[in-house]
């Protein structure tokens, strides 16, 4: 059964947004936005489930030698509060080329040690960090002179800026219509049930964090049941390459709902491959998927949408 929020709803939402448009409109330039020359080093806090940005102003004359300051820099823990490096010290750079506005990375076998979500965070700071130096587009990662591949047979490519999603520069000032649809069980718990919203959105957060969210505050509709428990807590979201890593805290395996742990982690796959953009889902607790949730499914594994649970 569809789900839309009401008329009175949308409207205050949408007054709200204009209003607050309109003090931001008139105020002077953020103080995070950056000076002539200067470009945002990416490092990731202690806990490893975000990305911190600092600006750095790069001393090099040509773009070899600011690839190389800027590596070099992302290997010294930046000098704020919370805020390591992304790279983890055991992952080493074995070297590095520049060819035809592409800057080929290559790392040593302990890349391959790191977890999901490290990874994925350590490979959004770089690329991140790198693109903004001019003469610089696409970055390839290698390891051991070998392409990187990650799931088993995902060959990772070249990758631009774009590909990631830097939460610290997003746009204030952005709004989005959007239409998500949420799976949560049915009355009897045994099936997943779609609800949908519909509604004005901050831009500045992800659809799938808007998803998870739903889930996480339960359904609206009496009819239906939560699959997932009111406090877990979500520590990280990030989509590449077709694939959704979610992070949960480890309340996620200890709080329990009155559904199967089947219909808990398909409520998510099942929501989260509604959008065009993800085909699997990959779920961690606190970094690491070598675990089985609830004793019974384990999370080593990337997850596709299942509709035969579906009502």
């Amino acid at each position: 059964m569809k789900h839309r929020l009401k008329l009175k709803r949308v409207v205050l939402l949408e007054l709200i947004l204009i209003m607050i448009i309109c003090m931001f409109s008139g105020c002077s330039k953020s103080s995070k936005l950056k000076k002539n020359g200067e470009i945002y080093l990416y490092y990731t806090n202690k806990d490893r489930t975000k990305l911190i940005s600092k600006t750095y102003n790069p001393e090099g004359d040509d773009t070899i030698a600011q690839i190389e300051e800027v590596l070099n820099q992302m290997n010294t823990s930046a000098k704020k509060k919370n805020c390591i490096t992304a790279k983890p010290e055991s992952v080493e750079i074995s070297g590095y080329t520049l060819y035809d506005k592409t800057v080929n990375i290559d790392f040593s076998s302990s890349y391959y040690e790191m977890s999901k979500v490290t990874e994925l965070l350590c490979r959004s700071a770089i690329v991140l960090s790198i693109t903004q130096i001019k003469g610089v587009d696409y970055v390839i990662f290698t390891v051991n002179s070998q392409p990187l591949v990650l799931d088993g047979n995902n060959e990772i490519g070249s990758m631009k800026a774009e590909d990631f999603v830097a939460g610290e520069e997003s746009n204030i000032n952005s709004f989005q219509n959007l239409n998500i649809v949420v799976y949560y069980a049915d009355k009897d718990g045994k099936n997943l049930v779609p609800e949908e919203y519909s509604g004005v959105y901050d831009a500045n957060t992800s659809v799938e964090k808007l998803i998870l969210d739903k889930l996480i505050s339960g359904p609206e509709l009496s009819q239906y049941q939560r699959t997932i428990p009111s406090n877990v807590k979500l520590l990280s979201v990030m989509t590449k390459d077709g694939i959704c890593y979610v992070n949960f805290d480890d309340s996620f395996m200890t709080e329990s709902t009155d559904v199967s742990p089947e219909l808990e982690i398909y409520s998510i796959v099942n929501s989260l491959c509604e959008l065009s953009y993800i085909n699997k889902v990959q779920i961690s607790i606190n970094g690491e998927t070598n675990v089985k949730f609830k004793d019974s499914i384990s999370l080593e594994y990337t997850f596709t949408r299942n509709l035969d649970i579906v009502k």
